[in-house]
C-alpha cells in the first residue's frame, strides 16, 4: 500500500514526563494511548511535519528537535516510512485540532509509560519504540 510518510514525536516535558494523547483508533474500534503523529502532507519536508503535528495535537512547540530514526512501520503491508523525532526543549501554546480529531493530552514518567505497555494501554509501535528510546537514555545518562 502507497503511504506518503509520516512522523512521530517522542516529546518530554520539563517535568520528564513523555506526552501522549489518547485518541480513537477505527480500525481497532477503541481508544488508546500513542505519541503524537501523523502523515505528511504531500511534499512536506518530514522536519516541518514533526514540528507542525507536536502543535496541532498536544498545544506544545519546541526549540529543537532531533531525529532518531526513520523506519517502515509495517513493510510487508505499506511502504510508509515514518520519521522519529525527541525533543525535550518544549513550549507550551493551545492545540489545533483538525474538526473531526478528538485527542485527549496526557503524560507519563519512563516508568509509568513502561507499565502502560505492560498493561497494554500503550501497544502501537511507534509509542513502544519511544518508551524503550527513553528508557535507554535514562540508562545511558546514569553512567
Amino acid at each position: 500500500m502507497k503511504h506518503p510518510g509520516a512522523v512521530a514525536i517522542i516529546a518530554v516535558n520539563k517535568e520528564g514526563k513523555l506526552l501522549l494523547v489518547r485518541q480513537y483508533r477505527y480500525p481497532l474500534d477503541q481508544v488508546i494511548y500513542e505519541i503524537p503523529a501523523g502523515k505528511l502532507e504531500p511534499n512536506e519536508d518530514p522536519d516541518d511535519s514533526a514540528m507542525r503535528e507536536l502543535e496541532e495535537e498536544t498545544g506544545y512547540r519546541c526549540e529543537k528537535m532531533e531525529k532518531v530514526a526513520s523506519f517502515y512501520s509495517s513493510p510487508g503491508f505499506s511502504d510508509e516510512l515514518l520519521h522519529v523525532y525527541f525533543t525535550d526543549t518544549l513550549i507550551e501554546g493551545k492545540q489545533h485540532l483538525d474538526p473531526d480529531e478528538f485527542l485527549e493530552l496526557s503524560a507519563a514518567t519512563v516508568a509509568g509509560a513502561e507499565k502502560m505497555v505492560a498493561e497494554h494501554q500503550i501497544y502501537d509501535a511507534k509509542s513502544v519504540y519511544a518508551v524503550q528510546f527513553l528508557k535507554l537514555r535514562t540508562l545511558q545518562t546514569k553512567k
